[in-house]
Order: C-alpha cells, then structure tokens, then sequence
C-alpha cells in the first residue's frame, strides 16, 4: 500500500471515538509515548486546560505520581520500551493506569486498555492515539463529523501540498515550521513528518516564544536564504500573535508561507494542519525518490542498542 493511502484514511479514523475514562477524582494526568505515539500527548497537553498535565518520554515518571494520578501510556507497536517501563512504573505507585495501543505488551499489562487497529506506521494512526483522550476528557464528539468532511475535502484537491513541496525541494531547503497557540505542538509534529517521511532536518518553533530567542537570528543569520519558512494559523490565532508574525516578518524581512487551518471547532481545525503537514512532507518524499515509509534505520537502532553490553 502507498503511503499516501494511510494519510487518506485519517478521515475514516474520526468515526473512532472509543475513550479513555477521565474520573473527576485524579487531580492530574500524565502521558507516556514516544516518537509517532508521542505526539498525541503533546498535543493533549496543550488543548486540554482542565487539570494539569504532565509528559514523559523515557523510562522515567514524575515523582508526583501516585494514587490521584491518572496515567496513560501511548504505545501503538505496545511494545516501546521506554513507555512500558514508565508504565511499570506508575502502576508500582497505584496510578490509574490506562493505555492507548494496537497489542503488544502494553495491552497485555493494562487492564483499561484502548485497543486500536494494527497494520499502520504509527505516526499514521494519530486520529485512533488521540481521539479516545479527547473523548474521554469531554470534547464535543460531534466536531469529529465536520473534521471528517474537512479531510475528505482536503484529499480531493492535494495541489496547495503539491506546490509548497516543490518549493522546498527544488532549491533544496530546510524546512523551519512556526506554530501559533493553541496549535503550537502541531508544528512539532510537522516537523517529525519531515524528518520520517521526507528524510530531511527541519526544524520548529512557535509565537510568541520565539520572539525571544529565534527573532536574533532571523534577522542576522548567514544562511536564511537556505531555510524555508511557514507559520501555522487558524481562526483561535489571537490579535496579538497575528501582529507579531507580521512584525517579526517585516524586520527580519522574512516571508512565512501560511499554512492556514480549516474547518469551524478546534478539532477540524487541529487535524487539518496535521493533514497538511502529511501531505508536504510525503510529496517531498516523492520529489526526492524516497520511500515515506522506511523508518529501517529505528529498527536498525534499536538492534544495535539490544547487542550492546551495558556492562563493558
């Protein structure tokens, strides 16, 4: 199957809204995954506002956790280590352990286990990580109806994707992707989509944190010629972000490529730029001659991390 196919079939992943039951007792949430898997939690993180919630990606859980906690391990394959360990590791405190996964050994050791289809990169089952959080903590499941339209109107004319990766890949650029709350993590995760799918760095960053930082070097830097710029908008952009992308813009004499969400609620709207963000970075794959797919290298790397002897 082509990759495209499975960036298609994000549509069809809307109708899935199996969830995570969120208890009014825990007092915080916690989200274990890696990698494709990951960013679910990520991107949790920032839309959900009700209770604090904290992320780790490695073998290692906050030191707050415990009985009012309520932690949820994210493993598509259920087999990721760090995640498994970080899960072990919360139900020896007496968390309220649930988990989002296709099998593995994830769904073997968590009894209140969201089991998900199988047969996908994971980073192409995104709809089926972070829907059932998105259920469960109460957003409105009837907005999944307008995203599903949204997608499907977006697979049906794919030519802005088409444009933008040719202009990436015809002068070789690296791609820097800037996001606007409350889709900041959305940039995250486009860049992860060029790294994988495109094979190439890229880099991310978001308003107004990086007027602190970043803005120094977008107007001094050497190389801005070789970096391609897009910024991430939609109809939740306040004012006063809109205004700094355009300051930012004319003193750094940068021109950002919008990239502007669809659709009416926050989740149409959240998913459209992730749909976007699959699209350019597997067109780019395709100018380049790669396959979207092969992540081989990670498997190659974590075979080599099984031989290696921890006690030379």
């Amino acid at each position: 199957m082509d990759y495209i196919e499975e960036i298609k079939g994000l549509k069809e992943q809307m109708t899935f809204l199996e969830d995570i039951e969120f208890p009014e007792s825990v007092r915080n949430i916690v989200m274990a995954g890696m990698g494709g898997s990951g960013i679910a939690g990520k991107i949790f993180q920032e839309i959900y506002t009700k209770k604090p919630v904290a992320l780790t990606d490695s073998y290692s859980i906050p030191d707050f956790v415990n009985e009012d906690t309520l932690f949820i391990g994210v493993s598509y394959s259920g087999n990721t280590e760090e995640t498994l360990a970080a899960t072990n590791l919360a139900m020896k405190r007496g968390a309220r352990v649930s988990a989002i996964t296709s099998g593995g050994k994830l769904g073997e050791t968590v009894k209140d286990a969201v089991i998900i289809p199988k047969g996908l990169q994971p980073r192409s089952a995104i709809g089926y990580l972070l829907n059932p959080v998105l259920v469960g903590a109460g957003f409105d499941v009837s907005n999944f109806n307008e995203t599903r339209e949204v997608l499907s109107r977006m697979d049906e004319d794919r030519r802005e994707f088409e444009q933008i990766a040719a202009e990436i890949g015809q002068y070789r650029k690296t791609p820097v992707v800037y996001g606007t709350p409350p889709f900041s993590t959305i940039a995250y995760r486009i860049k992860t989509q060029f790294n994988e799918n495109s094979k190439i760095i890229s880099y991310w960053s978001y308003f107004p944190e990086l007027n602190h930082n970043d803005t120094v070097a977008l107007e001094n830097d050497y190389r801005k010629d070789e970096f391609y710029f897009m910024v991430l908008r939609s109809s939740f952009t306040s004012e006063e972000v809109a205004r700094r992308i355009k300051v930012t813009s004319d003193l750094c004499k940068i021109k950002f490529r919008e990239i502007s969400a669809e659709g009416y609620s926050l989740i149409s709207q959240l998913y459209s730029l992730i749909h976007k963000g699959d699209y350019i970075s597997y067109y780019l794959a395709k100018l380049r001659n790669i396959d979207p797919r092969d992540v081989s290298i990670i498997e190659r790397l974590k075979t080599e991390l099984s031989n290696v002897d921890t006690n030379k």
